[in-house]
């Protein structure tokens, strides 16, 4: 189980997210039900026969904004207790365990007036989940030895928090609002704010809030709605309904002032400059139909040509724009604007403010053109017509959540279509959107600062600016070359389907492509994914250097021409690989070529200005630096690659090399890059065979490409230590989390190798976590899995800590494995069986949509040398392994000193514990550690 704290801007974000996911919903032929239970928990059921998995989610409309003052974090807190026993199932892990053992998964997170729990399982165990799921909300144990320990991982999960800036500046920025407004409370909760006995507070918040008619249900699964609606009243009708009394939250969160406006300075920890802009805004609620802050956003956030961003982009001030509205509650409505800020915008961010506001007196004074919200409305209902059916866990969390918040009858339709014209909302958002009522917010870590924030430490200062800097935000000068978006051309209204079958288009000394039309969704769309071979990526660290600056001098090359196109549901990426660049098309077929060929033309071009060439040189390298600053298992993963990786460039080495790459190498690196390629790739949607082959050779006349031969594409290099080789490596990081990454190296990878280790996977999961987590409280992060590098496997633990250093953490697992051969002693062959299914469930799952089935196709063709039945191939094997085979992998893995192993051993910024002789600093150490003249051997077990 893995919980989210979602402070009001994340909540935003989280709501967009899912919104998305439910915006492509079902297609025949799937069934939906909506019903209310006799206990008033109203339920929406969708049966798919051919989902892969079945799936629900239970939302409760209570969140951190209601967190009693005395225990704030207690909704979050309430949500981590659920999982930890309940009368019918007191065994704690029971549900964990129930949910791996059957290719199972399931999460949970408390936003800011809603806690939202949601599972996917295979359908065989589905009637098990939903009795042990609904269990947590009939007759939780809330054990008071699990409440005691329970606290520490929330203490955990807000230390893993502590240093991002994100959750430092979301908190900080609530803390801006009228004394005594929910928004101020610390909702995700420390062992300060939960210090003391918790049990009885857990009992009264569980009772005041989780009654049935404040719940909302959403389950997906093959059995027909009929079967469904049986189990479901089975198994919630008894949930008790009790009367819910949710405390009033104000809309007023936040006054306008008079003369003035609020300036919030925010020193960040990484190396990041941004301002945004939040104005509290008309409550959206009572605008669902018409959506008005998504019209507006697409205006002030529009990117072609004429746009704000653009003049902001010309003079050199920022390198993205973003706006649109957000909510954290119905009557918490608000209108935000961020920019990302250049070195020089950053000295002149008044002047950004300048042309924001000059832009928003624009639109006061012309309004809104009725064709935005025709083509807001026309994208919208094209994409709802031809919605991709989405499934799983994330799936049914998004309709939880959306029932909350719209009718049940509406709860299909309303969220994703704009059903009403209403220009009024529109102007009424507009004439919010004034300097008295915004929080401008600058972030930086050059900002001066006089206040440091209680729970997060946040550095920041707060103070009202007025005269000539306001009058300046107030009444605007005009801004030359600032204008309204026309109307857009690449609107799909003319889309159709087309048939052809399955091939290989082109199979020859430059090429080898995959057509597959699509059979399944049958939708006007097309994705196309290549890998575009080329020796120039990473033979030497400056052209590593420069293909990142090509790859993103190219995209702000090319953005005001393609983002009429982006509005218009298509979308390309191009993309970094060690063997190449890789290209990415995808949309509605009717312009797909249009967009194709745009693209191709502009491959071999740089065409950006010295100034922007700078700031978004100066971007990467800060952001590079910034990763140094990561969470500790981040950066344990980073020493991970460069030690098992025979060619892997240090952050150090890209740095060196990025500083010295100039535009004119740009300009000559893009006429060059492609002159050798091999292209791999598919194509996969409603097209043909002949437009996949014109569509090539463009590409290819355009980049002006000869074949690359095969012995000059890159490759991919992995250390093979020697039997009973073991590393230990340790840094001290940034970060105040300590981690440990444990790495055994499995052996060459087989389909055999594969599904075995994988199979051992499914059958430690639970108990490491169990133990590792919720036993010992080792830290909130807690993994185990298999995992490949090129023809190689290897299985890993990872483990991050805020209270335990990494020499402990490796103590315990190593201790943890040393009894693993009990798991696989007591391993019945029912249980066995149910972790082969599960994984033959895993293996076996369709694509949700056809730009995912393109992603497969792609993998298949780059990454299994075309083989796309390999997931056949893979089942076939599981199915043969005998249970016997995989026990003796298992103890193979965990017990035999034969296997070689690096465990990284990550110490916080406050760690100052010594590191033991025979531990390796470096990577060089690592290259050299067969010298015996380094002084650097392998290791012996501690």
């Amino acid at each position: 189980m893995s919980s989210v704290r979602v402070p009001m801007k994340f909540s935003v974000l989280i709501a967009m997210v899912l919104i998305f996911v439910a915006s492509f919903v079902e297609a025949a032929p799937r069934d939906t039900r909506t019903l209310v239970l006799d206990n008033g928990l109203a339920v929406i059921l969708i049966s798919d026969p051919e989902v892969d998995r079945s799936a629900a989610a239970l939302s409760v409309g209570v969140g951190h904004l209601y967190d009693p003052e005395s225990k704030m974090g207690l909704a979050h807190y309430l949500e981590h207790m659920l999982f930890w026993g309940t009368e019918k199932f007191p065994k704690v892990g029971f549900y964990k365990e129930y949910l791996n053992a059957n290719s199972g998964a399931s999460n949970a997170y408390t936003g800011g007036n809603i806690t939202n729990y949601f599972f996917q399982v295979s359908h065989t165990a589905f009637e098990g989940a939903l009795d042990r799921f609904s269990d947590f909300f009939r007759a939780p144990l809330f054990d008071k030895k699990y409440a005691e320990r329970e606290v520490n991982a929330v203490n955990s999960e807000f230390e893993k928090n502590k240093l991002q800036d994100g959750w430092r500046s979301n908190h900080l920025i609530n803390q801006i609002s009228e004394e005594g407004h929910p928004l101020r409370k610390f909702g995700i909760g420390n062992k300060d704010t939960l210090a003391g006995d918790n049990r009885s507070a857990l009992i009264d918040f569980y009772t005041k809030f989780y009654s049935a008619s404040n719940m909302k249900l959403a389950v997906l699964s093959n059995l027909s709605l009929a079967e469904q609606e049986a189990m479901i009243k089975k198994y919630f009708s008894d949930i008790p309904n009790r009367p819910v009394a949710l405390i009033a939250v104000d809309t007023e969160y936040r006054k306008p002032l008079k003369g003035k406006y609020r300036l919030l300075k925010i020193k960040s920890i990484k190396d990041v400059r941004s301002l945004s802009i939040e104005f509290p805004t008309i409550r959206l609620h009572d605008h669902l139909d018409s959506k008005p802050a998504s019209v507006v956003g697409s205006v002030i956030g529009y990117e072609g040509k004429g746009s704000l961003l653009s003049k902001l982009k010309e003079e050199g001030w920022v390198l993205s724009l973003s706006a649109g509205g957000g909510s954290s509650h119905p009557n918490l409505s608000s209108f935000d604007i961020s920019v990302s800020l250049t070195q020089k915008g950053e000295k002149e961010y008044e002047r950004v403010l300048e042309h924001i506001f000059s832009y928003i007196q624009t639109l006061k004074d012309r309004g809104f053109a009725e064709y935005t919200f025709k083509e807001n409305q026309a994208m919208a209902q094209i994409d709802f017509d031809w919605k991709s059916p989405r499934e799983g866990m994330g799936f049914v969390a998004s309709k939880a959540s959306l029932m909350q918040k719209y009718e049940l009858a509406k709860v299909e339709t309303l969220p994703f279509l704009y059903l009403k014209y209403e220009p009024s909302a529109q102007r009424a958002i507009l004439e919010t959107l004034t300097p008295e009522n915004m929080l401008a917010v600058l972030t930086s870590q050059k900002v001066a600062t006089d206040q440091v924030e209680k729970f997060f430490g946040t550095e920041y200062s707060l103070e009202e600016v007025g005269g000539q800097a306001f009058e300046r935000l107030a009444h605007p000068a005009p801004v030359s070359g600032l204008t309204y978006p026309e109307k857009n051309g690449f609107i799909p209204y003319n889309l159709a389907l087309t048939e052809e079958p399955p091939t290989l288009v082109r199979d020859d000394e430059i090429a080898k492509v995959w057509f597959k039309f699509d059979d399944r969704f049958k939708q006007p769309k097309v994705y196309m994914q290549l890998r575009i071979e080329t020796p120039h990526i990473y033979d030497t660290a400056d052209n590593l250097a420069r293909s990142k600056l090509y790859d993103a001098a190219l995209h702000e090359g090319l953005n005001e021409m393609t983002y009429p196109i982006s509005l218009a549901g298509l979308s390309y990426n191009l993309g970094i690989e060690k063997k190449g660049m890789t290209l990415g098309l995808g949309g509605y077929t009717e312009r797909i070529s249009d967009l194709l060929t745009l693209v191709a033309q502009n491959l071999t071009k740089v065409q950006i200005s010295e100034q922007k060439f700078l700031d978004i040189k100066e971007a990467i390298i800060r952001n590079l630096e910034n990763r140094k600053l990561g969470q500790a298992y981040s950066r344990a993963s980073y020493y991970n690659q460069q030690i098992w990786l025979v060619k892997q460039y240090s952050h150090e080495q890209a740095l060196a090399a990025l500083n010295k790459v100039t535009l004119a190498d740009i300009k000559d690196y893009a006429r060059t890059l492609y002159q050798r390629v091999f292209i791999t790739g598919v194509v996969h949607g409603n097209w043909t065979q002949a437009k996949v082959r014109e569509s090539l050779d463009i590409l290819l006349t355009e980049m002006k490409s000869r074949s690359l031969p095969e012995e000059d594409k890159y490759k991919e290099v992995v250390e093979v230590l020697d039997a009973g080789e073991f590393i230990r490596f340790s840094k001290k990081v940034a970060d105040n989390n300590n981690a440990l990454y444990y790495a055994l190296q499995v052996g060459e990878r087989t389909l055999q190798s594969s599904a075995k280790v994988s199979l051992v996977s499914s059958i430690i999961k639970s108990d490491f976590y169990t133990q590792m987590r919720t036993n010992q409280q080792l830290g909130y992060i807690v993994w185990s899995f298999n995992g490949r590098m090129e023809d190689r496997l290897f299985f890993k633990f990872i483990i991050q800590s805020s209270t335990y250093g990494p020499f402990e953490l490796q103590k315990r697992v190593e201790a943890w494995m040393s009894q693993s051969s009990k798991l696989f002693d007591g391993l019945s062959d029912e249980e066995f069986e149910k972790h082969r299914q599960g994984l033959i469930v895993s293996l076996e799952k369709k694509a949700d949509s056809i730009s995912e089935k393109a992603g497969d196709y792609y993998y298949a063709a780059t990454e299994e040398d075309g083989n796309f039945d390999y997931r056949k191939d893979m089942v076939k094997v599981v199915k043969s392994i005998s249970k016997q085979d995989v026990i003796a992998e298992g103890k193979r893995l965990f017990a035999d000193p034969a296997i070689a192993r690096t465990i990284f051993l990550i110490r916080s910024n406050s760690n100052d514990e010594p590191v033991p002789e025979g531990v390796l600093t470096t990577v060089e150490q690592f290259k050299n550690r067969k010298n015996k003249q380094a002084g650097v051997l392998t290791g012996e077990k501690s």
